[in-house]
């Protein structure tokens, strides 16, 4: 990846603690990249070992791209600081991976921005894309460049920030123990936002427990003069902050929320809620994205209030000066609706996706679900793809389940007495498509973790006439 970002070597070795081996400290660049397949010319070149391999091993692409730095933790094979010209600096750092946070924390500082820190087990990005929506109407703001919520996607949207930005909206992610907590003293937020905390990466966390113990790191190094927002409708996440000191806003379904949803309705392709902040009430209405999108909204109101923003002036210009953003797309034709919701899954989203297409208004036409493996469960993993086939068989008619926990699926939802299939990956189940499978007067939920690439099947489903 490259951002453009003018930095000089000094800056760059001060921020890093770094040892200046080649050059001088008067050398400066254009931008930083972690990748010679794109490199450009008076760019540094940040060397980060991978699973699959080690930048380092790209040293010299890099110098004869152009490149007019370094950064290394070790001496490659071949390298020989001799040979390297002098109009090149070379940095020396103990972790090339760390170099790269304290990097993107350096240029925090040096901007002075107000951060927003958002983690959860989902609706993290729509509620990260809704407070940006919302800041941007107010102040310079800046996000997660893409998707980039690890420790090396922050750090590297921390640098493509320009200098008049003033607000700073990131999302940062786990599936390891410690990464949020290197996170959030890389962004050091003054406003963090936890949406829910449900089993997801269990591989990594171990338990829910441990998910809140990961996520609740976000909380804990946010400024002490800052504002924590949070869901209180779970019990595990309002008891575990209630002994933090932050100055609180909490949201949800429930009453005893510092902002509530007082009443709540769908009609047609409508969402109408009533909601309710220190006494005050306001009214919303937006396209039906689910009941779950209104508990982001919340979260990203909430954020507006920590900034001292009208509230009343938001809602009225939600959907026009502010546009919603929602990861799940509708697509229509005269026999299908197609409901693509391929991002990712885990046991907290999937059910927030069934209980969506629970509420479609839709007549005489077929609710199928098409649900691919939920990843990362570890133990827990049989447990979760019964429940969620348990959950399907409540709101579909039919399902089509895909992949290793294929049978857990469908042992969830066969008391239910409902049709269903099964496949072992969804090469087969493209293929049984091909081969004839149809579907007609539908409306189909396709759903599942990012490993499998159910968008395939929404592509083959869009394509038959």
């Amino acid at each position: 990846m490259n951002v453009e970002v003018n930095l000089t070597t000094e800056e760059v070795v001060r921020a890093t603690e770094g040892i200046l081996i080649n050059g001088d400290m008067g050398i400066s660049f254009r931008g930083v990249s972690t990748d010679t397949r794109i490199i450009q010319p008076g760019f540094l070149f940040w060397a980060l070992k991978g699973k699959n391999f080690d930048g380092h091993s790209f040293w010299r692409i890099a110098i004869d791209k152009g490149a007019k730095g370094l950064i290394l933790s070790h001496f490659p094979e071949g390298f020989k600081i001799e040979q390297i010209p002098k109009t090149v600096s070379v940095i020396l750092v103990k972790d090339t991976l760390k170099a790269l946070g304290d990097l993107g924390n350096f240029w925090r500082k040096k901007l002075n921005l107000k951060v927003v820190g958002v983690t959860g087990s989902c609706g993290k990005t729509t509620t990260k894309e809704l407070i940006f929506a919302i800041l941007s109407s107010y102040f310079k703001t800046s996000k997660n460049l893409a998707n980039y919520n690890n420790l090396i996607g922050v750090p590297l949207s921390i640098l493509s920030f320009k200098n008049d930005t003033e607000v700073a909206v990131l999302e940062v992610g786990t599936n390891s123990p410690g990464e949020i907590e290197k996170l959030a003293k890389i962004i050091e937020p003054q406003v963090s936002v936890i949406t829910c905390i449900y089993p997801a990466h269990l591989e990594g966390l171990g338990s829910i427990e441990g998910v809140l113990e990961e996520k609740i790191k976000l909380f804990e190094n946010t400024s002490l003069n800052g504002t924590l927002v949070y869901n209180y409708d779970q019990s595990i996440l309002r008891e575990r902050v209630k002994v933090l000191p932050h100055r609180k806003i909490s949201f949800g379904f429930d009453p005893s929320s510092d902002f509530f949803v007082s009443k709540f309705e769908v009609k047609d392709f409508k969402i109408k809620a009533w909601l309710k902040y220190q006494e005050k009430n306001y009214f919303v209405e937006i396209p039906n994205l689910g009941k779950h999108y209104i508990l982001n909204l919340l979260a990203s109101l909430a954020v507006a209030i920590h900034f001292g923003l009208n509230l009343k002036e938001i809602l009225e210009k939600l959907g026009k000066e502010i546009l919603l953003f929602s990861r799940i797309k509708i697509y229509q034709n005269t026999k299908l609706w197609i409901v693509d919701d391929t991002y990712n899954a885990n046991p907290g989203s999937m059910k927030t996706a069934l209980e969506f297409l629970s509420t479609l208004p839709v007549k005489n036409m077929k609710k199928i679900a098409i649900l691919g493996d939920m990843k990362e469960l570890g133990i827990y993993a049989k447990e979760f793809h019964i429940k969620i086939g348990r959950e399907a068989s409540l709101v579909v008619e039919e399902a089509y389940f895909i992949g290793e926990m294929a049978e857990k699926y469908a042992e969830g939802f066969l008391p239910s007495q409902k049709p269903f299939r099964i496949y072992p990956q969804v090469e087969t189940f493209l293929k049984d498509l091909e081969a004839g499978l149809k579907f007609e007067k539908a409306v189909i939920l396709v759903k599942g973790s990012r490993a499998l690439k159910m968008e395939r099947i929404v592509e083959k489903l869009l394509s038959i006439k």
